[in-house]
């Protein structure tokens, strides 16, 4: 078999790559500043000159401006070797080898997209410490209750709105973010709810922009709208590596940036082809890709996370769903314990029972209950214990027996 071209290859992954990954379309391409096909070198020019109005001191202090270096190194992407049998090219009907590197390709291709994606909301420190996003470029989903839809999460979230999307444009408007260039890059789902929430109006102005051969599925307040299978995951306010399994809490998260915000870089792509390998009586086949990407910023102005917002399951209260008094005014104590730690509260309308709450101790104290032949054998009432600031409650029955006639 002839060998594949390390050039053609090289031209077919980067075509690919920006195809099966919209988002990368868009950010400062840094490849050019690639050192030996591994490391970004970037000159970084230091403070700019003051001004000073009317200037009366002369002469001027000459200040010498310190430059600096942004470097970091490319992540190597390799895929595990694939072998063609010399019968199965002879036998399969199907170019088998073109399958084969097909797969190579898209699975560098997803890898390298994630991979670029994380880089995008994690960073390294001037000290070399690790950083990541800030809080306060995270916003959270503000919806209707919703299933979670990845493997190991559980319970619900906030739906994805336009509401959300909204409040992401008010955030970069204050950190004074160019508004051209501005990108949204949501995952499947969260791309629906935010179809959902749009108006009749939103959706049919929404359709008009769109520019599918860049992969721009619309734009919506001022951000020009990409969808992908997969996006970010965060564990509370930190993002997630790609590969990492999910945990109950974790959520799953759109990305927003501005293109001179975020960077790009490739470095070197090359195939790997060892045909007529006497071991596996045919052809190898692997590739790698350097790749890397960074927030431009150390401020991380312009780029900002929109993460689920967790559903708290309601909280619940138990403990005993009956009391029996006795026919006296002997007062009864239970004790009733709260899901959210929060104290109880206490009701009933009885006239022959007092209940109060001290924490989450309910005291039952009954009048007397003499004995009456005409009266009821056992008196009955109820009682709601809440949980304070909630509306959960939970009914106890209270009884107390007529006192014995003697």
């Amino acid at each position: 078999m002839s060998n594949i071209s390390v050039q053609i290859f090289a031209k077919y992954i980067i075509e690919k790559l920006r195809k099966a990954n919209p988002h990368l379309k868009f950010a400062v391409d840094e490849s050019t500043n690639v050192l030996g096909g591994a490391v970004v070198h970037i000159p970084n020019a230091g403070a700019s000159p003051t001004v000073v109005k009317n200037r009366s001191s002369f002469p001027a202090t000459a200040v010498q401006r310190t430059d600096s270096f942004v470097t970091y190194a490319l992540d190597v992407f390799t895929t595990t070797p694939t072998f063609v049998t010399w019968q199965e090219e002879n036998e399969i009907s199907y170019e088998k080898t073109d399958s084969v590197l097909n797969d190579h390709v898209q699975t560098l291709l997803e890898a390298v997209g994630d991979d670029v994606l994380y880089k995008w909301v994690t960073g390294i420190k001037a000290d070399g410490t690790a950083d990541s996003i800030p809080a306060a470029n995270i916003i959270k989903t503000s919806g209707a209750a919703v299933a979670v839809t990845e493997t190991g999460q559980s319970g619900q979230r906030k739906a994805f709105t336009y509401a959300d999307l909204a409040k992401a444009q008010s955030r970069m408007n204050k950190m004074n973010v160019p508004k051209d260039g501005r990108y949204a890059l949501l995952e499947s789902y969260q791309y629906q709810q935010l179809i959902d929430s749009l108006s009749t109006n939103q959706m049919a102005a929404f359709q008009q922009t769109a520019d599918l051969e860049n992969g721009i599925v619309g734009k919506l307040a001022g951000f020009n709208i990409l969808e992908r299978s997969t996006v970010l995951a965060f564990n509370d306010n930190t993002p997630i590596a790609p590969g990492t399994a999910l945990i109950s809490t974790s959520n799953v998260a759109a990305l927003c940036w501005q293109k001179d915000s975020v960077a790009l870089a490739l470095g070197d792509i090359k195939p790997f082809q060892d045909d007529n390998n006497p071991s596996y009586y045919g052809d190898i086949f692997s590739a790698a890709v350097k790749a890397g990407g960074r927030c431009r910023r150390q401020d991380w102005a312009g780029v900002i996370a929109i993460v689920q917002d967790a559903i708290e399951p309601a909280p619940t209260i138990s403990g005993d769903d009956s009391v029996e008094l006795l026919a006296t005014a002997t007062p009864k104590n239970r004790t009733y314990a709260t899901s959210n730690g929060a104290d109880v509260t206490v009701s009933t309308e009885a006239e022959w029972l007092t209940v109060s709450a001290n924490g989450k101790k309910v005291t039952f104290t009954p009048q007397a209950y003499a004995y009456d032949a005409e009266g009821e054998a056992t008196r009955t009432a109820t009682v709601i214990v809440g949980i304070a600031g909630t509306d959960v409650t939970k009914e106890v029955t209270v009884t107390q027996p007529m006192a014995e006639n003697n």
